[in-house]
């Protein structure tokens, strides 16, 4: 499983998940829009990932999501019974003391291994 948002490094991530998905299984990729109003724009980052992953001749499975993001890629990972998170890490040392960082909520309370790609 792996998070994607249509930043540098969840775009990292959805490649290094790509490379890591196995011959003839699948990979989920889940988007979470902050709101219901941001459901459009999730369909649109889920279809962009799916563009690339069609490259890469990668199965995809696109679950898109509403609320507080790692709460969401949490429940996803148990839902799917997911073993391993891929996400990226995109803030500064100073954005994560100040604002919290999602990639740390993850490793720090997934029930899986969590991949955090740079």
């Amino acid at each position: 499983m792996v998070g994607y948002d249509g930043s540098e490094s969840s775009g990292r991530a959805l490649e290094r998940a790509a490379a890591l998905t196995g011959y003839g299984t699948e990979l989920t990729v889940v988007s979470v829009a902050p709101d219901p109003a941001g459901l459009e724009e999730s369909r649109r980052l889920l279809g962009q990932a799916s563009d690339r992953l069609v490259l890469a001749h990668v199965f995809a499975r696109l679950d898109e999501r509403v609320g507080d993001p790692a709460d969401e890629l949490i429940a996803a990972v148990k839902e799917s019974d997911a073993d391993l998170l891929v996400v990226g890490n995109g803030k500064t040392a100073l954005q994560r003391l100040l604002l919290g960082s999602v990639s740390t909520t993850l490793v720090h309370n997934a029930p899986c291994d969590v991949l955090v790609t740079r």
